[in-house]
């Protein structure tokens, strides 16, 4: 099969597109860009995605291989992301075995209708969400004045495996920056060997369109200082456009202070120093008027937003954390 036909086949006929595009704009071949694209994949571990993400089309073989392509996380991952007790992955294990970290309500979809009415009875608000999801998919605010039947509710929670959770009250500071969206730090940290370190820090900002502020959900990522505890530069969406300013609150991101930031690196080092079987996590920070709470962890913590934010590989991380792993097993 020629590269032009096998760009027509599936996910690729869609990636074929965006090179089309790209083409136009950078004055390149789309055709060349594939072979380019087919190239990375088998040399760099990269994803088709990552050819995107990372504008590899305009990037020299040298400054590809200082990227942590999908590949290349995948198996580090494996090594760094054990989870063996399922305590991060599942959203029920983690709420439930850590309410001094998360700090909120829930509704598991496997109780009775008791706890059901009980729940609905102290929330008047509150949100629905997949126990295994992942990118912020089909999270959903909800009011117990709405529900009408509690058993179609109860029996509609387990059969589609979804969950109730008390609702997160911003800090008013910090919402005013996209005040419709919960926004989120991701804190990446290593433990190994009881040896922690947060090592990375991204402001999630929500679009203020959608509760979730992720980048697949409209959201913009952010680099923090955390030297400092500030926003750094500009925001960055999905479709790598960058803000110097929200869209919708027209509030500068660099330098707009992040409150509570002191105790977010205390909260994470101890959520980090709990979980010593993994040796890499992102935690999903939210910042209330009470101080801040995790949302979950994340042992594939993900390099793709950092990198996309950073414009730069940050493989460099992973393999100062790899080295530790391998000589704390030479011990």
């Amino acid at each position: 099969m020629g590269a032009l036909q096998f760009a027509k086949n599936g996910n690729y006929k869609r990636f074929y597109e965006n090179l089309k595009v790209i083409g136009k704009k950078e004055k390149k071949s789309p055709l060349f860009m594939f072979i380019d694209a087919s190239l990375a994949v088998l040399i760099t571990g990269s994803g088709l995605s990552d050819y995107l993400n990372y504008k590899f089309y305009k990037k020299s073989w040298k400054e590809r291989k200082t990227y942590a392509t999908i590949g290349y996380q995948a198996d580090f991952y494996k090594k760094a992301g054990r989870d063996p007790e399922k305590l991060l992955n599942n959203k029920i294990n983690f709420l439930r075995n850590n309410q001094d970290l998360t700090k909120r309500d829930f509704f598991d979809p496997k109780d009775s209708i008791d706890n059901l009415k009980k729940f609905l009875s102290k929330h008047e608000e509150f949100v629905c969400k997949p126990v295994n999801g992942l990118g912020g998919a089909d999270i959903k605010k909800m009011n117990s004045s709405d529900i009408n039947d509690i058993e179609e509710l109860h029996n509609y929670l387990g059969s589609h495996n979804m969950f109730l959770e008390e609702l997160i009250v911003q800090n008013q500071e910090w919402g005013k920056i996209s005040p419709k969206s919960i926004n989120t730090i991701r804190v990446m940290t290593s433990n190994v060997n009881g040896n922690i370190e947060i090592f990375c820090m991204i402001a999630r900002i929500g679009s203020s369109k959608n509760l979730a502020d992720n980048f697949h959900q409209g959201g913009c990522g952010v680099f923090i200082d955390t030297e400092k505890g500030i926003l750094k530069g500009n925001g960055i969406n999905k479709d790598l456009e960058e803000f110097e300013i929200h869209p919708v609150s027209h509030i500068k991101y660099d330098n707009y202070k992040i409150p509570f930031f002191k105790e977010i690196t205390e909260l994470c080092t101890k959520a980090a120093a709990r979980f010593n079987q993994t040796n890499v996590i992102g935690w999903d920070v939210a910042i209330t008027d009470k101080g801040p709470l995790i949302v979950e962890g994340n042992n594939g913590p993900g390099f793709d937003l950092v990198q996309v934010v950073l414009n730069k590989g940050t493989k460099y991380m992973i393999e100062k954390i790899d080295n530790e792993i391998i000589k704390s097993q030479k011990k």
